[in-house]
This record gives structure tokens, C-alpha cells and sequence, in this order.
């Protein structure tokens, strides 16, 4: 079977050389899933629990328990895993095609970290700045080895681990270097936004991007599965041992805290990446899942669109309903509500535009030219030996001397 477009050309319907990769897209809309539900959940089911713990605080604590949990500080890292990935799938699709490489990349940083800087402005908690400023590392090590890669990888990881052991001294000298207001901020940046973290995972997402793990085939399937069960072990095991040592009762803080925290968010976040992995490559699950890629196709766009949704929501209570701290179901049902209008409006857009709207920008800006935005659908059919059009995706029909042009081009052959 041929297929015909306007121009005449013949393609295969199994051609796939432009596909995206679909699992990374739908692993973005899944962390972008649970940004939202920290960002959101986390004002009222967590902070407002604190020391008023009482039997209409329940649902409330069980809720802020399950954030803080499961979800805190393990979605960005899978958000910055694959920031790392793209720069990876951007270099090569650079080198493949001769195109320079750095410079633009530098320019698409600075321009990131000004959408970032915008974004502060109505969200204090941004952490589109802090890539802009963490992705030139990896200009610095695109050309390393893979080996070392994972080393530099590992050493910032562990060199967070060291420095959450060392907060209180290096507040006061970030402080005494350069000044009050400075140094705190600099602490926040370093802390609150894990700086190590976010390094050590754009590092790691270029390494996996190079060994292309993502892409589907038995080696990556096994490859998958034994992060799955390794991750699983390590944080059954972390869970354990700060229990058996005592160090989760009292409410009291301990010097092991930050490192605690820092390998269970790891081990977290890779029992989800593989876990969505795993599920994605079963087909019946993978039509279920499928509405997560649109939203992790304008990621960026979302993750602005989120905060405006918070801001709206925050608005909304204090100017109609308010009350200091609304109440469990109208917040859940509120998250719930406003994230499915996230996806239905991610879904139109993607059908009928390329890039998310701030994807768009920040893509025409980097090239200093308008990049095209609207999907230009072809006017395909399938054709028979009597020229009659067997299935079509046109929304207009093809005219009849282009029909029968292609049909005599088939006959001769």
C-alpha cells in the first residue's frame, strides 16, 4: 500500500525517524504531576498541621505526612534528570546535523534564566533560574567520558551529602563573605532548591541520554527492572534503619537528617522513573498513560501554567470563601479539578500546535527568528489500483488530476 501527498511523494507508514521519545514525555508529565501536588498540597495539608495535631487534623496529617513522604524533592529530581536527557537528545541532533552548538545553548540559558526570573515574581519557589545557572556544567562536561560522567555524577551527590553536615558553618561564612542578605540567599539557593542535587542529576540525565536508555529494547527493559528492585531495596532499607536507630522519633532534629532525605528522595525518584518505565512498555497501560505526554511535551508551559492556578486558587479562597485554611476536600478536589483542566488544555494545544506557548518563545528567541508554531497537516490517502481513496487524513480533498497523476506514477511502477 502507497500513500499519496500533495506533493507525490511515497512514504512508508512505518517510518518513525521523527518520533519523539514518548516515555520521556510521559515521565515529565508525571513529575509535573507531583510539582503540582507539592506545590499545592503543601500550603494547607502540611504547614497548617504543624503543632495542631487533633482529631479534625487527621485527614490533614495524613495527607501531609503522604507529601512529604512521597513526593518531596522526588519529582524535581526526575524534572532535572531530564533536563540533563534533553541536553544529551540536543547534542547529538546538533552534531548529526552541523549545526554549532555551544553558543546558542549558552544563549538559550541566559534566556531561560530570564523566563525564570519572570516566573519569580509570582512564584517564589522558581527553579527555572537555578537551571539556567546549573546547565552550564553541562556545556563544561558534554565532551567527558562516560565513566566520568557517573564519577562527577556521584561526587556531587555525595558532596551534598558532606555539605548537610556543615550548614550552620557555611551559613556563617557565605554570611561573613557576603553580607546578611547574600549569604542567606545563597544558603536558600544551595539548600531549599538542593543545588547538588540538581547538578548531579543533570549530569546523570546526559550519561543515560548517551547510552540512549530510554529507547525501547531488551537490554534497557532489564536495565529498568533491576533499578526498580535496587531502588525499592535501598529505600525499604533506608526506612528501616532510621527507625531501628532511633533517629525518626522525638521530633527532634539529627545531623544524619539531610543525608537521610537526600538518598531517600534518590531512591524514590528512581523507583518512579523505572516504575513509569515498566508500565509504559505494557500496551494496555500505555493507552491509559498516554495523557501525560501532551503535558510533558510543553513542560515548561505547565510549570508556569501551575503557578498562575495556585495564585488564582489562593486568590479565589481569600476573596470568596474566606477562611485562613479551607478545608481538606475543597483543597484535594481543587487540585484535582484544576490539573485535569492542565491536561485537556495541554491535549488541544499539542494537537494543533508544535511547541507549548513558552517553548515556542524561548525556541524563537534562541534561533532570533520566528519558528514556525501551527501543525501543518498533509493531505494523505491510501490508494488502490482504481485511484479511489481508501482512507484519508485530509481536511480537504485531494484534487482529481493529483489523484490520477499518482495513480498512473503507481501503475508504471
Amino acid at each position: 500500500m502507497r500513500l499519496l501527498t500533495l506533493s507525490g511523494a511515497t512514504k512508508h507508514v512505518g517510518n518513525t525517524l521523527s518520533k519523539r521519545l514518548e516515555e520521556v514525555d510521559v515521565l515529565r508529565g508525571f513529575s509535573l504531576l507531583g510539582i503540582w501536588l507539592v506545590h499545592f498540597l503543601l500550603p494547607y495539608a502540611v504547614q497548617n498541621t504543624a503543632g495542631h495535631v487533633h482529631a479534625h487534623s487527621t485527614g490533614k496529617l495524613a495527607v501531609g505526612l503522604g507529601v512529604e513522604m512521597l513526593m518531596v524533592g522526588k519529582f524535581f529530581s526526575i524534572f532535572s534528570l531530564l533536563f540533563g536527557l534533553g541536553f544529551s537528545l540536543q547534542l547529538r541532533s546538533a552534531s548529526a546535523k552541523g549545526h554549532p552548538f555551544v553558543g546558542r545553548y549558552i544563549w538559550r540559558l541566559v534566556l531561560l534564566g530570564a523566563i525564570g526570573g519572570l516566573h519569580r515574581l509570582i512564584f517564589e519557589s522558581d527553579i527555572l533560574h537555578l537551571y539556567a545557572v546549573v546547565g552550564l556544567l553541562l556545556v563544561l562536561v558534554r565532551r567527558w567520558g562516560n565513566a566520568w560522567l557517573l564519577f562527577t555524577s556521584a561526587s556531587l551527590f555525595m558532596g551534598g551529602l558532606c555539605f548537610s553536615f556543615c550548614v550552620a558553618p557555611a551559613t556563617a561564612l557565605f554570611i561573613r563573605v557576603a553580607g546578611e542578605p547574600t549569604g542567606r540567599f545563597l544558603m536558600d539557593e544551595i539548600l531549599v532548591y538542593r543545588l547538588f542535587t540538581v547538578a548531579a542529576m543533570f549530569v546523570l540525565g546526559l550519561y543515560l541520554g548517551r547510552k540512549n536508555v530510554f529507547s525501547d529494547g531488551p537490554a534497557n527493559r532489564v536495565f529498568f527492572k533491576r533499578v526498580l528492585f535496587a531502588a525499592a531495596g535501598l529505600f525499604v532499607g533506608l526506612k528501616l534503619g532510621y527507625y531501628l536507630l532511633g533517629l525518626g522519633g522525638g521530633g527532634q532534629a539529627h545531623p544524619y537528617d539531610g543525608a537521610y532525605f537526600a538518598l531517600k528522595n534518590i531512591s524514590l525518584s528512581a523507583l518512579y522513573v523505572a516504575g513509569i518505565v515498566q508500565l509504559y512498555q505494557r500496551p494496555l497501560l500505555r493507552k491509559k498513560m498516554a495523557w501525560l505526554g501532551p503535558i510533558g511535551q510543553m513542560g515548561m508551559s505547565v510549570y508556569v501554567l501551575q503557578s498562575l492556578c495556585m495564585v488564582f486558587f489562593a486568590w479565589a479562597i481569600e476573596r470568596y470563601v474566606e477562611v485562613a485554611a479551607p478545608q481538606l476536600a475543597w483543597v484535594l478536589g481543587a487540585a484535582a479539578l484544576l490539573f485535569a483542566g492542565q491536561a485537556v488544555a495541554a491535549r488541544w494545544w499539542m494537537q494543533r500546535f508544535r511547541y507549548g506557548p513558552l517553548e515556542w518563545a524561548w525556541r524563537s528567541l534562541t534561533y532570533l527568528k520566528r519558528q514556525p508554531l501551527r501543525r501543518v497537516r498533509a493531505r494523505v490517502y491510501y490508494l488502490r489500483k482504481d485511484f479511489v481513496p481508501v482512507r484519508t487524513f485530509a481536511l480537504r480533498t485531494v484534487p482529481l488530476q493529483a489523484r490520477r497523476r499518482a495513480g498512473t506514477g503507481a501503475k508504471q511502477a
